[in-house]
């Protein structure tokens, strides 16, 4: 890191997060919810360009408004209980599901893949931690939410060419999946989160060496074979391809959420159409596969290393809780 006060906000914003998940009442949470944001906008800044700072903005309005309405739904709860909706209102503002994500396409636009990696991980612990840990029947509220943002999801990033925004799209598409999964019990969403957050490494190792910008750069000519093959797989697997672990975490969401059958339906319905356009992605890479030497599948390589990860890990979490 050639900065070495971005340490600092790297220690902010790690532990403003622990501090949302251990806090014990809705001010610490709010403090936490601030302090992350105040830790992840000076990261951002990759190369210190007028584009980056008009993304900083754009990120900073909505996350100081969702908030603002977050402390002010937790204190006029106390004289009126119908204002509590407006606490898991302002997490999924934070969290840019639909119809509430205009802005975060625009701000994944703006980003390097670095800071984007970050956004659409580990920014997304805080909030969706401190709706689950709302009362059941108020979280349950926002359960259409989640089928909503997952359909759109699906359908936004149908003519999407920027990987950015087609990886937003599919940002909101499974934060949908992860707000049912706050309706189900145990682990289930905490393991839906991890495995995402591990599918993404990969992807985004693949990305960061190749400097992929647009969706016609994701398999250039020059990339072996497997690699290709390697990096279409892990891409079918965060549209949710059966077996692959993308589908088996939607599986598991769909058997233990105590949602709607016409919530599930959406859920299902927008992650058929994601999938779609991760198969018109991958569709040409897999194709090549016979051009491929049975003596290299025996090499060992950094994108193999995270294939394994994003892949076999996550399923091994699947079968030891489940």
């Amino acid at each position: 890191m050639k900065s070495p006060h971005k340490l600092l906000f790297v220690f902010l914003m790690t532990t403003s997060t622990v501090m949302v998940l251990s806090s014990s009442n809705w001010l610490t949470t709010w403090m936490g919810l601030e302090i992350n944001m105040l830790g992840f906008i000076p990261l951002m800044y990759h190369k210190i360009t007028t584009n980056e700072s008009e993304t900083a903005v754009k990120y900073l309005i909505p996350q100081s408004l969702g908030s603002t309405i977050f402390i002010m739904g937790a204190l006029i709860s106390h004289h009126s209980d119908s204002m509590q909706a407006l606490m898991p209102i302002a997490m999924c503002l934070k969290l840019g599901v639909a119809p509430l994500h205009s802005w975060f396409p625009a701000v994944m636009s703006g980003l390097s893949l670095t800071p984007a990696f970050v956004l659409l991980t580990w920014q997304k612990i805080a909030p969706i931690f401190a709706i689950s840990a709302m009362n059941p029947s108020l979280a349950a509220k926002i359960l259409p939410i989640a089928g909503i943002s997952a359909l759109w999801g699906g359908i936004g990033g149908l003519n999407q060419t920027d990987i950015r925004l087609l990886l937003s799209y599919s940002s909101i598409a499974h934060t949908g999946w992860m707000l049912a999964g706050t309706a189900a019990p145990g682990p289930v969403l905490t393991l839906y989160l991890m495995t995402y957050m591990m599918i993404n490494t990969s992807l985004f190792v693949a990305l960061l060496q190749n400097s992929v910008k647009t969706h016609k750069q994701l398999f250039p000519a020059s990339q072996k074979p497997y690699e290709s093959f390697l990096l279409a797989i892990t891409i079918l697997s965060l549209g949710g391809l059966p077996p692959l672990t993308g589908f088996a975490m939607k599986l598991m969401v769909l058997m233990s959420t105590e949602a709607k059958s016409i919530i599930l339906a959406t859920l299902v319905l927008g992650a058929i159409i994601s999938l779609y356009y991760y198969l018109s992605l991958t569709f040409s890479p897999l194709l090549e596969l016979h051009k491929m030497p049975i003596s290299q599948l025996k090499l060992v390589t950094n994108t193999s290393i995270s294939f394994l990860l994003s892949q076999i890990m996550p399923l091994s979490l699947l079968f030891f809780f489940f």
